[in-house]
């Protein structure tokens, strides 16, 4: 909207001589002692200063009026049908209008605000407070006390001189830069506070996705810290892979909504089952994730380990997958993810096929348990032979099934050294001994399970 003012010689524009004027500039008019009216629209983002002389660097009469109606007489009647008193000056001669012009909202833009501005700091409307206004506030090539009330602004002119419905108004422009708002938050005076307030507030709203490190003149305190409800979290957080790279979307940084973002961005946020930080959900959740979309992260690895489980029929198989490599790192790791890793099961498993052999044939167990919780393979030694071995986790809750397991697996390798006697072939089994077979045509599946038990409790089966 253009700003127009609109001055008369007659109450209420009814007659007489009319004058109107309209955007920036210095706008002269006829000199007349007997300007009774104003009207000024559109100026909300002016200031508007009125000059008793056509050059406003000689000292005289001033006043500034903002959007309004406005009368001369200071007279019940006149006041409430067109509006309150503001001095005609001994005439007016030219106005002029000015404005920071436009906001741009975003670091390194700008942004505008009006300031109301305590009694006895601004200028006032009244006729005879008008030169007053000149030398204090109104003469060109001044500061007129604005910087105290505008701290940090490039931009500052009066905008109102004091009427019976308005203080006195000061119109500012910041750059939006950390300087300038440190420097408006420095103020002590109430009236700038208020303002500082609501500029550091609109400001973060209009930059926090791009720029949430932005100080907004309070301490350390950053736009982050002002607007950080969940919802911004969230669509801040979910961009990019800032879950993963962006200290500000860490569980130091979010606290309590850590948790919950994190497991709502693995489990709904499109092409997150394929990034590292997903590992550790996608593999607590084998049944929903891996078991639909084996492609995902961490999901090749925790099915290879999960046929291994189901070959050695370990109950609850998907209950130790977390316990590898799938959740180290920085990676969401859910709450409870590592409930199962408490004990561990080393098997050890060899296939042998042997042909008219007359050579010694020596069959090696070398397990090696590794550290706590970490799945591990093992190795086997000899000749003419093939094989591997593998440590898997297991609670302790399962000891009683394997110890069973063995039980029946040595039962049967005595039936098997007792049938070996009788067609005078050998074999012998140990773990890290030998054994000879010859003269034998035959494959031999050897497996020895050896439990190396916990202290821990079991597991939990997983959602």
């Amino acid at each position: 909207m253009v700003c127009k003012v609109k001055l008369g010689d007659y109450p209420n524009f009814t007659r007489g001589t009319q004058w109107t004027h309209q955007g920036v500039g210095k706008h002269d008019m006829t000199h007349d002692n007997s300007v009774e009216s104003f009207e000024i629209t559109g100026c909300d983002n002016h200031s508007v200063v009125f000059y008793e002389h056509y050059n406003d660097s000689d000292r005289q009469q001033a006043h500034a009026l903002t959007n309004g109606k406005y009368q001369m007489y200071l007279d019940a009647d006149w006041i409430n049908s067109h509006g309150p008193y503001a001095g005609h000056l001994s005439g007016i001669s030219h106005v002029r209008i000015q404005t920071p012009g436009g906001e741009s909202l975003k670091k390194g833009g700008k942004i505008n605000a009006t300031i109301n501005v305590p009694d006895g700091q601004g200028p006032l409307a009244q006729e005879w407070s008008t030169v007053d206004n000149w030398d204090k506030y109104l003469g060109p090539g001044q500061n007129h006390g604005l910087s105290g009330h505008c701290p940090g602004a490039s931009w500052y002119k009066w905008k109102h001189a004091k009427t019976s419905d308005k203080p006195a108004q000061a119109l500012c422009q910041w750059p939006i830069e950390e300087a300038n708002m440190a420097s408006l938050g420095a103020s002590n005076e109430t009236h700038v506070k208020g303002v500082y307030n609501t500029i550091k507030t609109r400001v973060c709203e209009a930059i926090k996705n791009d720029h949430p490190n932005f100080k907004t003149g309070t301490g350390n305190e950053k736009c982050w810290d002002l607007v950080n409800t969940q919802d911004f979290m969230k669509d801040y957080c979910f961009k990019e892979n800032r879950m993963a790279d962006d200290p500000l979307c860490s569980d130091t940084s979010l606290g309590g909504s850590y948790a919950i973002l994190a497991e709502e961005y693995c489990k709904e946020t499109r092409g997150a089952a394929d990034k590292e930080f997903c590992k550790c959900y996608n593999v607590v959740n084998y049944e929903t994730v891996c078991a639909n979309r084996g492609t995902s992260k961490g999901c090749p690895e925790a099915k290879e380990a999960y046929d291994k489980y189901i070959e050695f029929e370990i109950p609850q198989p998907m209950v130790w997958l977390p316990c590898g490599n799938a959740c180290k790192g920085n990676v969401y790791k859910p709450d409870g993810y590592e409930a199962g890793c408490s004990g561990t099961i080393n098997a050890c498993i060899q296939s042998v096929e042997a042909g008219e052999a007359h050579d010694e044939i020596n069959l090696v167990c070398d397990i090696d348990s590794g550290a706590e919780s970490e799945l591990k393979s093992g190795s086997s030694g000899g000749s003419g032979g093939s094989g591997g071995s593998t440590s898997v986790p297991l609670s302790t809750t399962q000891t009683s099934d394997l110890e069973k397991t063995v039980a029946e697996m040595k039962k049967e390798k005595e039936e098997e050294k007792e049938e070996a006697k009788k067609t005078k072939k050998k074999l012998i089994i140990g773990g890290g001994g030998g054994g000879i077979v010859s003269s034998i045509s035959c494959i031999i599946l050897i497996v020895l399970i050896v439990m190396v038990m916990s202290k821990k409790g079991g597991g939990r089966r997983r959602r």
